[in-house]
Parts: structure tokens; sequence; C-alpha cells
């Protein structure tokens, strides 16, 4: 463990780095005095904090940091202050023996909200020390290797104490008195019972007792310790979290406070439900904080943003008269973002939610006069225990106390973001318009290609990813890791989640290869938009997606596009990459693939069509083939087959051969051998079925595949892990750079 000096010599190593001036010196967010000094912080002072959740980009506008300091009096980091962030995922990796029951951890991302709190007097809760979501698997791992067996209990509770420690040591002794609460744990109850997860998988259920006896320890006098849920209102949920969360920390006098996230929606909960448990949890005698507020409302008209307000009003009424009646000591209310436009539940819900209290250029929506309202009337009722009806009227809160912020345009640009090398412009696009697609077992998902684009206006090569996951699934470490790596090399890359089947239950057919050629359609037809040179145009595959990219290559001129607006853009691709390919549907084929494409009874002429080594043509586009000798998913003659295939067509192709390595490699760069899988957005639609089955609404899925799926999805149970002899980055790991080579080769040939 870590000794305190230790800790310190690398806290001042980091405040040299992030000095105050160098943070914010491009930020000033003084705030008018002559503005209406009646906000939320205001009225709210003599009852609790009121506060709101910031991300970096919040941080690093100065209009927002105003909006903050001058309505707010905390605020919690959203995402930066989580585990996967304290981490340092190099130095572990790196040096595995050095850090096995002490874990490196770096501060890089917290200081600059630690600098900002300081240096404005306003308060911080700490978000969160412990969570079964955005912790590493790695942190649980021998060799801090995800691709290595668990490690064993009592090292894990090592590092957890050391990681703990750590963290609270460094934020007490470099920034004394600016955080007053630490969420411990986040979300360890669902469905009535204690969450299946990785550390009750490596712990036991007891992981959350020794989490808070590490924070207990260590933690300063005067910062409270809170556990922190969602649906914490729900009887079934409220009940569980009393006996069997609560009271066992109680009883050792480990925890202070239960944060009650209220991530709430226009009809639910329901208000008494909501009540009750306030007063409940206020019952124990703990502290309760009101966390994660928001109201998702995807209706922005005038009357349903009217009946926001009064629903946020009720809630608020809920509290003060909590805190006013000595039901519940809540001391402080944190919103879950500052503006509609920085809400996670537009990406969460995936449809545009219009769920705080302000907008834009941080004008005050109807909910903030309401809110405002209730902490007036309050007042007056107060003075005048016998007034039934408020003299406060809503228009007359509007119109004393309007918020009309008067922040510069300059004030909203993004200024002073740490870059590390080139900025990224990520989003996602649907390939099919409304009506166009009708896959039978899709549960709701639409074929799509994530983007990661330059941010400049330069024409740069393409290339589409196509994860693999033998037709069930859309693999996310074959997914955003080529995506990344191919980005680092110039190029703007996209990635196709297509149409695949976890159940194999609706054969696929030629639904993934009208995919991919829609996307190579769409992504063309917006070249400009994108910046890409239309005929430098490449695709790479892995595994089945390997198969889908080759269905492409060899059957383009096939696949007609029924939409008048694709039918004349070629989706011919200039160059294609296969990955440990599936190729043949004969003797070396990979069974579950062409079963989950074609069903269990393929006719001849299906399977002929999809032996892509039986279709190769005068006009396939050049290939790169890459696979492993000990492949033991794909057999290598797979790649040799087509190889051999192209070699009588006169394509050209380049078809590498490594002696060692498994399936799945991937990139097989460092960071995939650190453990790290991307994105896992490739997933949806297998989540999205996944879900169906559990609740009954598969379609043509058997009683026995239904109990795979279940088991493979929500027992907790995992694959088990195996080592991986680090050595094959020096092999295999450079495919990437013998692609990158051909790649060239083929850009400057096309001039």
């Amino acid at each position: 463990m870590r000794s305190a000096s230790e800790i310190d010599f690398v806290s001042l190593k980091l405040q040299k780095i992030y000095c105050t001036k160098s943070i914010f010196a491009h930020i000033d967010i003084t705030p008018d005095n002559e503005r209406a000094i009646m906000n939320l912080k205001t009225a709210y002072e003599p009852f609790f904090k009121i506060g709101a959740a910031i991300s970096r980009w919040n941080l690093h506008t100065a209009a927002h940091m105003k909006l903050l300091t001058e309505q707010f009096n905390s605020f919690t980091c959203e995402n930066d202050m989580k585990p996967m962030y304290f981490l340092d995922v190099e130095k572990n990796k790196e040096q595995p023996e050095k850090y096995n029951l002490s874990p490196a951890l770096n501060f890089e991302n917290a200081i600059p909200y630690l600098e900002f709190a300081r240096e404005n007097g306003i308060a911080m809760r700490g978000h969160t020390l412990v969570w079964h979501n955005q912790t590493p698997k790695w942190f649980f791992c021998e060799n801090y290797n995800e691709l290595f067996p668990y490690a064993d209990r009592e090292t894990i509770l090592k590092r957890l104490e050391s990681y703990i420690h750590g963290v609270l040591d460094f934020v007490q002794t470099n920034y004394p008195g600016i955080i007053y609460a630490w969420d411990v744990v986040n979300e360890i109850v669902d469905e009535g019972a204690f969450r299946k997860s990785i550390w009750t998988k490596t712990v036991g259920e007891d992981f959350f007792i020794k989490a808070f006896e590490y924070a207990r320890k260590y933690v300063a006098p005067g910062v409270d310790l809170f556990y922190n849920d969602y649906e914490a209102a729900e009887p079934w949920k409220r009940d569980y979290i009393i006996e069997h969360v609560l009271k066992p920390l109680m009883e050792e006098k480990l925890v202070d406070g239960m944060g009650m996230q209220s991530h709430l929606l226009m009809d639910h909960p329901d208000l008494e439900n909501y009540k009750t448990a306030v007063e409940m949890y206020g019952a124990l005698g703990l502290k309760l904080n009101i966390t994660e507020l928001d109201m998702h409302n995807a209706d922005p008209s005038d009357e349903s943003m009217h009946a926001l307000a009064l629903r946020y009003k009720e809630f608020f009424k809920i509290y003060l008269d909590a805190k006013k009646s000595g039901k519940a000591n809540i001391t402080s209310v944190t919103f879950w973002n500052l503006r509609d436009e920085d809400s996670w539940l537009t990406g969460f819900r995936r449809e545009t939610s219009y769920p705080l209290l302000f907008q834009g250029k941080c004008q005050a929506k109807e909910a903030y006069y309401a809110i405002l309202e209730v902490a007036l009337k309050s007042y007056e009722d107060t003075a005048n225990a016998e007034s039934k009806q408020s003299n406060t009227d809503f228009a007359d809160i509007k119109e004393e106390y309007k918020w009309e912020p008067d922040y510069s345009d300059e004030d909203y640009l993004l200024k002073g973001m740490p870059q590390n090398g080139p900025q990224i412009k990520r989003f996602r696009e649907n390939i099919y318009q409304d009506g166009e697609y009708n896959y039978a077992a899709a549960y709701g998902f639409t074929p799509n290609v994530f983007a990661y684009l330059h941010e400049d206006s330069k024409k740069r090569p393409c290339m589409l990813v196509i994860p693999g996951g033998g037709y069930c699934m859309c693999c996310s470490h074959e997914g955003e890791l080529p995506a990344m790596e191919f980005f680092g090399r110039g190029m703007n890359v996209f990635v196709l989640s297509y149409t695949t089947d976890i159940t194999m239950s609706v054969p696929l057919k030629k639904q993934p290869l009208e995919d991919i050629s829609r996307a190579v359609r769409f992504i063309r037809k917006n070249a400009d938009k994108y910046n890409i040179d239309p005929e430098k145009f490449f695709i790479m595959g892995f595994s089945a997606g390997a198969h889908v990219c080759g269905s492409l290559a060899v059957h383009f001129d096939d696949i007609k596009d029924t939409n008048p607006e694709y039918a004349g853009i070629s989706n011919r691709p200039d160059g294609v990459i296969l990955s440990y390919p599936v190729i043949t549907t004969g003797e070396f084929t990979h069974k579950d693939s062409v079963r989950t494409l074609l069903g269990d009874n393929p006719d001849a002429e299906e399977l002929e069509y999809f032996s892509l080594e039986k279709q190769v043509k005068e006009n396939t586009p050049p290939c790169f083939l890459w696979q492993t000798q000990e492949d033991s998913a794909v057999p290598v003659e797979n790649s040799y087959l087509f190889a051999m295939a192209l070699r009588k067509k006169n394509i050209p192709f380049a078809h590498y051969v490594f002696p060692a390595g498994h399936h799945g490699l991937t990139i097989a760069n460092k960071t995939f051998f650190q453990g790290w899988s991307g994105g896992d957005y490739t997933m949806e639609q297998v989540m999205r079925a996944a879900f169906a089955v559990k609740e009954g609404k598969g379609v043509n899925v058997s009683d026995k595949r239904r109990e795979e799926l279940i088991e493979q999805f929500f027992s907790g149970n995992e694959m088990p892990a195996s080592g991986i002899d680090m050595s094959l980055k020096e092999d295999v790991g450079y495919w990437s750079d013998l692609a990158w080579a051909w790649i060239k080769r083929l850009c400057a040939a096309c001039k």
C-alpha cells in the first residue's frame, strides 16, 4: 500500500501540471452583480444544497460554469471521478507485479474539477468510489489483464482498500473541505436482491460492507458516506435496500446517508410511493440526498413543458415538506446535468429528451420558476402558518425573478480542453429510411454506422469496419479497436452494426449483405459531408464480419438498391481486408455462422452462393487476408481457399498467415492486449433481442434456446478466462502495419 508521502509526491507533480491558471485562465466566470439575487441556491439555502452534475465539456465552457456558480452551490462530476478514471491503466498493466496489491492511480481527470471548486468556493459531492459499471474488468484479474483469470478474494480486497485510501487521501490532503459527501457504493440492488456483478462473483455479497469499512477508515471527519441507488422509491427495492444494505451498514456505523437517485418520468414513480420512500429513509436517522435528478420528456411543446414544471413542483413540495417537518433530513438535491442539451437521457432513451431546468443559451424553462415558487411559498407559509393560499403567483415569480443570462457568444465556446492526438467527431447514422428495413427479428433495431471522423475538412480515405460474431452479434472488440487504429493512421472510419440473430431462429439470408451494400452507398452519397474520398473506399471485416465483406466483394453487382437516392451510387469497395475470415460453406466451414445465416436446411443454391471461394469474379476488388495457423474456431484453410480463388482470377491480393494466436485477435495492438474492448454500441440488437426473449417476446425462439439465452445474458455467469501469450503483439500484432502499407499502395495507384 502506498504511503501518504508517496501519494503527496504524486499530487504535487500533478498540481504543477494542472495549476489553476493553466486550467481556467481562459474562463472568466465573474457573475453580474446587478443580476437579481434570487436564484435556486439562494431560495433553497435555508433547507439544503442545490447541485448539478457537470462534464468536462461544461467545465471548459464559460457560460455553463457561470450558470453553475450563479444558480447552484454544489456540483458532481458526471463521469470523471468514477473508478475507471482514477485507475491508471498504463502503469498497472505495464508493471502488474509492482502494483499487484496497490493499484496505481491517476488524478489528471479529477484535478480540474477540484481546482474549480476550490477557486470558486463551491462544494462537491464525490461520485462514485465503487460501482459494477465503469470499473475496468482488468482490476479484478491476475496481472491486471482481463484475458487472465480473476484474482482471489483477498487480492481484490487489498486492491480495493488501497484504491479507496489513495483516492480519499489525495483529495483530503490537497483539497481539504471541498468534498462534503461521497457515494461510496453505487447500485448493488436489482429486482429485489443483490445484483449479480463482477464484485459479487470475485469478492462476495459482502463487498459493499468492506468498501464502507475502508472508506470509514480513511475518510476525513465531517465528510459523509452515502449508499446511492436508482428506483429507490419502488417498494420492492426500497425495502430491500433498507433491510439488507442500510441497516447492516448502520449497525457498524459505516454509513451516514442514502443517495436516492431520481431519474423520473412524467408518469413514474407514483408520488405517494416516492413520498413514502423519502420518509422511510428519513426515519432511519440517516441524511438523505436526492441525487441524479431529471425527468425524461421527449415532447418540447409548451403544453408538455408546463406539465413538466407542475410535476417538478410536486416533487420539490415533497422535499421541503419532509425537511421542514423533520421526517427526512435532506441535505442536498442534485440535478443530473445543467441543460437539456447536456443530458445523458437523449443517448440512453434514443430520443431527444428535455428533462431539466435550463436549455440552449442557459435560458430558464418554466420548471425553473415552478421550483423557485415552491421555496418562496415555503417562506410565506412559515411567516403565516394559518395562510391556506399562497400570495405568490406563478406569473409573478417569472416577472419578478426572470432569469436572463447575458453571457457573450465567446462564453459558449469550448476552450482549454486537454487534447490527446487528433480530435474525433463521433456520431451514429441509421442507414435505412422509415419503412425500408423489415427484418422480422430486429426487435426495434435499425442497422447503422458509427462514425470516427477527423475534425478538419481534408478529404481522406474511408474505412468501413464490419465486426464479427458468428452472425449472432457484432462483437464490440472488433468495432472500435480497429476503427481507432485506422483513424489514427489518417482515415475517416465507420463501424457498421448490421443485422444479426442471437436467437438463431430467423435465418438472415441476404440481409447482412444488403446492409453493407446500403452502408457503402450511404457513406459515398454523403462523401462531402463526411470528408471522404469516395474512390478510396475500403471495407474491413473480422470472422463472420469478413464473410459479410467478402460477400460484397464477390456479389456487389447482384445487390440492387430499390431506393432511387442510392440506385446510381456504386457499392463496390476499392479494397477489402479480411481478418481470420469465414469463407466457405464446405468442408472447412464455420457451422454456426452458416446456420444463423441460412437456417437449418439451406438449399444447394444458397450454399453455393455464400461459399465465397466459388464466387470470385474478374471485377472482385483487391483483397488483403490474414489469419493464424492456430485458429481453432475458423480453420486457416478458409483464407487459403479464398487466396487461391483470387489467384485464379488474377485479382491483386496479399495473404499473411501467422504461426500463433487464437481466433478473435482483432487489431492485436497494445490496447487490445491491455484488455480494452472498446464501445459496446455494436451490441444493441443483441441486447434488445435478449430482453425480448427474456420477456417471452422472442420471434420463433424455442424453449431450449430461450433457456440458453437467459443463462448467457442474465445468470451473471461468464465464459472462463484464460491466459494469453503477450509476445503475440510482436508477431501477429504487425498485421495492421502490413495492411496500412497495402492501403497506401492502392491509394497511390488511384491518383
